[in-house]
């Protein structure tokens, strides 16, 4: 299956949550809100998921094959690498002078 994936968001000051993204299944399904967090072990990739009454959060969608999540997994922090080094390529925007 290909899987491709696109940072839609980046965050520098939200906690542990670093960045949004949406993947791409064999060009046909796309999954968003799939989210990157920082976690105790390093970067971890989050399904969307909804938060029930009860205050649990469960996954909106899901790979069901190990292998399946591992190639998203993969893409998608491969896409937030990438997305991490075209920002520190990209010289900050200058300040408009105060008059």
């Amino acid at each position: 299956m290909k899987v491709s994936a696109k940072i839609t968001a980046r965050f520098e000051d939200e906690g542990r949550l670093k960045a949004i993204a949406t993947v791409c299944l064999d060009g046909k399904f796309l999954i968003t809100g799939v989210r990157v967090a920082d976690c105790e072990k390093g970067l971890a990739v989050f399904m969307p998921s909804r938060r029930l009454k009860t205050g649990e959060y469960k996954d909106i969608c899901f790979p069901i094959t190990p292998e399946l999540h591992k190639q998203i997994k993969d893409t998608v922090l491969a896409a937030f690498d990438k997305a991490e080094q075209e920002a520190e390529e990209t010289p900050p925007a200058l300040d408009e002078p105060q008059a």
